[in-house]
């Protein structure tokens, strides 16, 4: 099993919601950040503003904040590794 964060992981090639085993079906769209996007911290604090904004309960604005924490140490930690989205044109 491979974790893609606290809420999701995957297992015999499947995305799965960790915390009720629900699997996300393959007609339905996501999106993954990778902590090297340069703008993926900023996204982020955003998507925050606008979950508080709407209301979202405090365990998913935890969720984001951890993440952005992670972010921000990945990008304090390695900052040679930054990109500019899609730099490599999925190469």
């Amino acid at each position: 099993m491979r974790r893609i964060d606290d809420y999701f992981h995957i297992e015999n090639d499947q995305i799965i919601k960790t915390s009720n085993g629900e699997p996300i079906l393959e007609d339905e769209p996501t999106f993954l950040f990778r902590a090297r996007d340069k703008w993926a911290l900023l996204a982020l604090r955003y998507y925050r503003e606008l979950c508080v904004a709407d209301g979202c309960n405090d365990y998913h604005i935890e969720g984001i904040s951890q993440m952005m924490d992670k972010f921000a140490a990945f990008a304090d930690r390695y900052p040679w590794r930054m990109k500019q989205p899609g730099i490599n044109r999925g190469k």
